[in-house]
């Protein structure tokens, strides 16, 4: 039988209402009374109901968190960023790679607090009887939205990786990356890309990568090779895409490479790169400060606009 909140009370000779402030780290409870309380609950293994506490506060203390995949180490570690975040609030997160549709209203069922989601365009847009049921952020580009949403400025970050190779001298860019796609942060990469190198009358080339992930970039990339050769400034769409070329290339090319995807991890690389946009703990802490905002009924800005930054490896 599950350790209750009366059987706390009564091993330690205090009331109900004293455990209870107690083991919410109340300081209404004598700091040695709350340590002996915390202390007991801890010995008799007693493990908080949320359901009842969710009865009484009408809060859950959960956040879904609603993301298109967990195959890529980009998005795996903006998710741990995320979560990291989330917890800082108090609250716990539950993540779904199911369809969004699907995701949502099961996070509404289980009474959430909040959902982020990952948004890639027109076809992940939340229902209304989603929106005006639970608050909702989003993390994608500056596109209209009935909830907030994050934008990290992809064609930007896009922008600054080609005026820092034309710096280097480099004068032929390849882009790689999402070409067949409907996701609007893909194709504001690529679009960002095209429109800058024909304005400024850039010799460039954009290769398809056939999709996010380290080992679909490797084989692309692989075949690319075998009848032709990358130029020598590089831009890659993603974290994951620029690790799948860095394999493809072998050591037989020496290309400068700009990676979208500003992360810790960029660093571990053998190759040098320099990585190009909004870091990740950045961009969670503004989609898990704007997600508090709405839960507290606080004034929102319908877009949040952050701006990339270089990292180098070497």
């Amino acid at each position: 039988m599950a350790v209750t909140l009366k059987d706390v009370a009564e091993a330690c000779g205090v009331s109900y209402s004293t455990v209870s402030k107690a083991l919410k780290n109340s300081q209404l409870v004598k700091p040695e009374t709350k340590q002996m309380i915390q202390q007991k609950a801890l010995e008799m293994n007693y493990i908080a109901n949320q359901s009842a506490r969710a009865l009484v506060s009408k809060k859950s203390g959960t956040i879904g968190l609603i993301w298109p995949s967990v195959d890529r180490v980009a998005v795996t570690h903006l998710i741990s960023e995320i979560n990291h975040a989330i917890k800082a609030l108090g609250y716990v997160m539950f993540v779904s790679i199911d369809d969004v549709s699907v995701a949502s209203k099961k996070f509404v069922e289980f009474g959430c607090d909040g959902i982020v989601i990952f948004d890639e365009g027109d076809h992940t847009n939340l229902p209304p009887e989603i929106y005006n049921n639970i608050p909702v952020v989003a993390y994608g580009v500056d596109r209209v939205t009935p909830y907030p949403i994050i934008n990290v400025n992809h064609a930007e970050a896009m922008i600054m990786a080609i005026k820092r190779l034309l710096a280097h001298g480099v004068q032929q860019i390849d882009y790689i990356g999402a070409v067949d796609t409907t996701d609007v942060r893909q194709i504001a990469k690529k679009d960002a890309v095209l429109q800058y190198c024909k304005q400024q009358n850039i010799n460039h080339r954009i290769i398809a990568s056939n999709g996010l992930n380290a080992i679909e970039a490797e084989a692309s990339i692989k075949k690319f090779l075998q009848h032709d050769t990358l130029a020598p400034g590089v831009i890659c769409g993603s974290y994951d895409i620029t690790v799948g070329t860095i394999n493809a290339m072998g050591t037989t090319q020496r290309p400068i490479i700009y990676s979208y995807d500003n992360i810790p991890q960029i660093k571990k690389l053998d190759y040098p790169v320099h990585a190009i946009g909004v870091p990740t703990s950045i961009i969670a802490q503004a989609i898990v400060d704007t997600l508090d905002k709405v839960i507290n009924d606080l004034p929102t800005e319908q877009t949040y606009h952050l701006h990339p930054t270089l990292q180098d490896t070497h």
